[in-house]
């Protein structure tokens, strides 16, 4: 089994670009923890609990088209030995959906591949009018 199997679905659509491969990319990333970095991010109490001032808030990226997207790393532990530091989190791909779901100002998640310099779109549903 692959040490990146989110990243090897993402080569895999960048190379076919088919409908399938896209939708094998989304499964795994729902499904999947990813990298991303947390402005405001929770501190142990006194008593060891992770507390927050309540402002947390992710990185989020306009590349491209100069929409806002919320910035995602796959495979983090791959994406740590390959690329670097670029993130300071991980939270499940499906949390970061909802996340992009319900902020009026992002355009969905912008996802990074850990094993090559690609990365792929999930775009938010335009809502019809």
């Amino acid at each position: 089994m692959s040490d990146t199997p989110l990243s090897d679905a993402m080569a895999e659509h960048a190379g076919t670009g088919s409908e399938e491969s896209y939708d094998r990319f989304i499964a795994l990333f729902r499904a999947s923890v990813v990298g991303v970095g947390i402005e405001g991010m929770p501190v142990p109490d006194e008593e060891g609990r992770l507390v927050s001032d309540g402002d947390l808030s992710v990185h989020m990226s306009t590349h491209g088209d100069g929409r806002n997207r919320i910035l995602a790393y796959a495979d983090p532990e791959v994406f740590l030995v390959n690329f670097g530091p670029l993130f300071n989190a991980g939270l499940p791909g499906d949390v970061l959906l909802g996340m992009a779901a319900s902020d009026p100002d992002c355009a969905g998640v912008l996802v990074n591949s850990a094993t090559q310099k690609i990365s792929l779109v999930i775009a938010k549903p335009v809502p019809q009018n």
